[in-house]
């Protein structure tokens, strides 16, 4: 097969950082091309129109060509044309694109589109109880709608998109994200005791202006306990400034010398600074199946999640971690002074989420639930 992927982002050390759907097409593609299959990535939004080779994988970057308020439109026309050109050359045969932001609302070819249910801007401001523009709205409905067939990497994920876009009866199929469980592999080095480390883009939807409040009520307890943040920073919606600045200003003088920031990490030293943590929390308030969890997972890290609806698809409670309401924040840290305390307990929720990822995550089994899925398109 000849398949194809939409992004908006894709992690290579040439390119900026990429967040989860970055990680999702890389692995996907990866994949691909090792079981002999073709795969083209169109990166979309690119500053520059470029074609490249990526280990076997061709990337297509697309050039934003407006920056005008009627961009939103031109420029994914300009993608349509792109992408149909490639589409009549290459003989593709099939083309993936996420939901986020419609960038592919204007495609319409006769090779079959999925749109797969990342989370997009309408989803993720329903769980934030946030508005949508209407331009975004009606862009990303349309994709749904004039997709081939719908995917969603959680049953929380595709059932909340239909009911925030009004679509009756709408059909999805769930197919999780997966990972490479022979990439992510605990080295056994021993970690630094008493850290805790989150990853990912600082941003509220991520519950991050929670953690300054959970991490002082863990310092009380344990004032050894050292927070390590990893991930670009975002400037709020809200608030309209730097997400970092937000937190900073929530923690005390003497908390912050517990704390440090390192920024934007590649995506090739992530294992790395999983592995030197003793836990990692994630106290999302709005996800749709996230790829971090299950890195965190695989490398038999002990994790204190969020509890809200995709959470218990990807981790037991009590079992292979600890799905906790991110606004408790004393409930939250005593989870969190539990484990940190205890180090045979951290290494057994960490052996315990490792299996779960390899018995229903790893990408092997993802892949041909993908494939086989793919081909009943083709």
């Amino acid at each position: 097969m000849h398949i194809s992927y939409i992004t908006t982002e894709y992690p290579h050390s040439n390119l900026p950082p990429a967040g989860g759907i970055g990680s999702f097409v890389k692995t996907m593609a990866d994949s691909l091309v090792k079981e002999g299959h073709q795969v083209t990535v169109f990166l979309c939004f690119s500053n520059e129109d470029k074609e490249w080779i990526d280990d076997d994988i061709r990337i297509v970057q697309i050039k934003i060509k407006s920056h005008s308020k009627t961009g939103i439109l031109t420029n994914r026309l300009y993608i349509k044309n792109v992408i149909k050109r490639y589409v009549e050359r290459h003989n593709i045969q099939l083309i993936e694109a996420p939901d986020w932001e419609g960038i592919h609302a204007f495609c319409s070819f006769k090779t079959p589109i999925i749109t797969r249910i990342h989370g997009s801007v309408t989803y993720f401001n329903s769980l934030e109880k946030r508005k949508t523009p209407k331009i975004i709205r009606f862009l990303e409905k349309r994709a749904l709608k004039k997709s081939t067939a719908v995917v969603a990497v959680s049953n929380f994920a595709g059932k909340t998109t239909g009911e925030v876009f009004g679509i009756q009866k709408f059909k999805y199929t769930t197919i999780y994200n997966g990972i490479d469980t022979t990439k992510f592999v605990n080295s056994e080095s021993r970690p630094e005791e008493y850290t805790i480390l989150y990853f990912g883009t600082l941003i509220r939807k991520k519950g991050v202006l929670e953690i300054p409040y959970i991490f002082e009520k863990v310092v009380e307890k344990l004032p050894q306990a050292k927070l390590i943040l990893a991930g670009k920073d975002a400037i709020d919606p809200i608030e309209k400034i730097s997400t970092w600045t937000l937190m900073q200003n929530s923690f005390s003088e003497t908390l912050a010398k517990n704390v440090s920031y390192v920024g934007a990490v590649p995506y090739s030293e992530i294992s790395k600074l999983i592995q030197e943590s003793t836990l990692c929390i994630f106290p999302s308030f709005a996800e749709a199946f996230p790829i971090s969890w299950l890195e965190a997972m695989a490398l038999e890290k002990a994790l204190i999640t969020s509890d809200i609806g995709w959470a218990n698809e990807s981790i037991k409670n009590d079992e292979s971690g600890f799905l906790m309401n991110p606004k408790n924040h004393s409930a939250y840290a005593d989870k969190i002074v539990m484990v940190l305390n205890d180090a045979a307990f951290a290494r057994h929720l960490g052996e315990k989420a490792r299996e779960r990822v390899v018995h229903f995550f790893d990408q092997k089994l993802i892949l041909e639930q993908n494939i086989n899925f793919y081909k009943s398109l083709i």
